[in-house]
């Protein structure tokens, strides 16, 4: 009961699991770094940042603090309760259970648990580490020996005898933690460089939003984007904001990556990081402006020809599903339905689009229920329609944006879960897929249009549209509803 008790103590705010590296804002609460991380971001542009438990304000981005206490907390506590704990890093010596490691040996190249590790630390030839799946990549893979330097004329780490006898024998060497604190410097450079470019999208985002015109399809709500051919087309303002907000979460993910690596104490791993091209993040204008006229060109096409024609195919029906006449809404049933068992029907819940995407950019629009749980996404043509594998992001075959219980959203893919972190406002929803770019975006059309994730992947199979409802909370009044090409947003 005392575990339990402590567990539910050591959960961050945001994602409800178990603190992954805890650091804390001055008003005093808690969460792991990745997910503050994005929080924080979904606040920039709105003149201050708060914290989402006590709502206090902060005129400037916080500065996370790495609490210490918390992290050995958690360490302890995921020791002597692997069957709770998060960690992918287990003890190499536990051969009969899967036991969470809070360190690593560089001499051995095994991970150790609390107990394994008090013999380690007898002996001064062990070097011990954080917990890593790959202590192997410390050493030297020609001398197996501890990398302690950093050779400057071959950009690489190595060890003494490659230092005094080996092949960098000569070259101008620094130590690992002097050459990592330069490198992390450059990190901090860009990182600058990068955060001028995320708050210039947002600019762009808030000069689009205030052209936006109150009513949706009114003739204001486009604008003249001319392409290198010399076209002038013209594009909606609400699909320049959804191009610029996916340019914005991809500066973003490049920002909290350096960021984790200039909080890293793993130094080798930050000598190996490829210096960072900017050229794809800091591009010109006329560049930008060429982007933007081949996706929304693409995304034009899209939602003439794809839009208006997609529907659900009634033969994968679950049989708790019933489905409208004109195959766009999808209803939660407890009548059974006692359709043809068939190697295409889902055991569960669940149906798909007639359509196959192979290629190309699409995107559909989904209003849901106010009430029930669901989820939206795609999935491959092979994906299992039965047993615990067939549920859509519970498998590799297939990504969604959920709606859990207590109004929880997040992302799943291979039973991998990353959690959202906003409040969402309304419950009409946008999936937009570049199959050849390998992206998969969800936006809330809410007022602006909000993006809310992009998943990237390598897309090997061509994919149906996705659509699940009634998981947990089962009523009679919960459905997903597709949207015609002229339903207003």
């Amino acid at each position: 009961m005392a575990s339990a008790d402590l567990r539910e103590e050591l959960k961050c705010p945001i994602c409800l699991e178990i603190y992954r590296d805890p650091v804390n804002l001055t008003c005093g609460h808690n969460y792991c770094r990745a997910c503050i991380d994005r929080m924080l971001d979904t606040q920039v542009g709105s003149g201050a940042y708060n914290c989402p438990e006590c709502r206090t304000v902060f005129p400037a981005r916080p500065v996370l603090q790495r609490n210490i206490a918390l992290c050995n907390i958690v360490t302890i506590f995921s020791s002597s309760n692997p069957e709770q704990s998060g960690s992918h890093v287990h003890c190499s010596y536990c051969l009969y259970s899967a036991v969470p490691a809070v360190q690593s040996c560089l001499h051995c190249e095994a991970s150790l648990c609390s107990n394994h590790l008090r013999v380690h630390r007898r002996s001064a030839e062990h070097v011990l580490t954080e917990a890593t799946q790959t202590p192997e990549k410390k050493k030297c893979p020609v001398h197996k020996e501890l990398l302690k330097y950093h050779c400057m004329v071959d950009d690489s780490c190595i060890c003494v005898t490659c230092c005094l006898a080996g092949e960098h024998h000569g070259h101008q060497v620094q130590l690992l933690d002097e050459a990592s604190e330069k490198k992390k410097e450059t990190f901090r450079t860009f990182l600058r460089k990068l955060s001028s470019k995320r708050d210039e999208i947002e600019k762009k985002i808030q000069d689009l939003e205030n052209r936006r015109p109150r009513k949706p399809g009114n003739d204001e709500d486009t604008i003249l984007f001319p392409d290198l051919r010399g076209e002038e087309v013209l594009y909606t303002i609400s699909s320049l904001i959804q191009l610029f907000q996916i340019k914005k979460e991809k500066v973003s993910k490049k920002i909290r990556h350096l960021e984790e690596l200039c909080n890293s104490p793993d130094l080798v791993s930050i000598l190996r990081e490829k210096d960072v091209d900017l050229n794809g993040f800091l591009d010109g204008e006329g560049r930008e402006r060429q982007e933007c006229g081949q996706k929304l060109h693409g995304d034009q096409i899209s939602r003439s020809q794809d839009l208006q024609e997609l529907v659900l195919d009634l033969s994968t029906a679950a049989n708790n599903i019933l489905v409208s006449d004109d195959l766009r809404t999808m209803y939660w049933s407890a009548v059974y339905q006692n359709r043809p068992e068939t190697p295409k029907r889902f055991q569960y819940n669940q149906i798909i689009s007639s359509q196959v995407f192979s290629s190309g950019q699409q995107y559909w629009e989904v209003e849901t229920s106010e009430t029930g749980d669901w989820r939206l996404g795609v999935a491959y043509v092979r994906m299992e329609r039965t047993g615990d594998q067939s549920y859509f992001g519970d498998n590799n075959k297939s990504w969604c944006l959920r709606r859990l219980y207590k109004n929880q959203y997040s992302i799943m893919h291979d039973n991998m879960v990353t959690t959202c972190p906003h409040t969402f406002s309304c419950n009409r929803f946008r999936i937009f897929l570049d199959f050849d770019a390998g992206q998969l975006s969800f936006f809330e059309l809410s007022n602006p249009i909000r993006h809310l994730h992009t998943v990237t992947a390598t897309f090997t199979e061509p994919l149906h549209a996705a659509f699940g409802i009634g998981y947990w909370l089962c009523e009679e009044h919960c459905c997903l509803k597709i949207l015609h090409q002229d339903s207003p947003l």
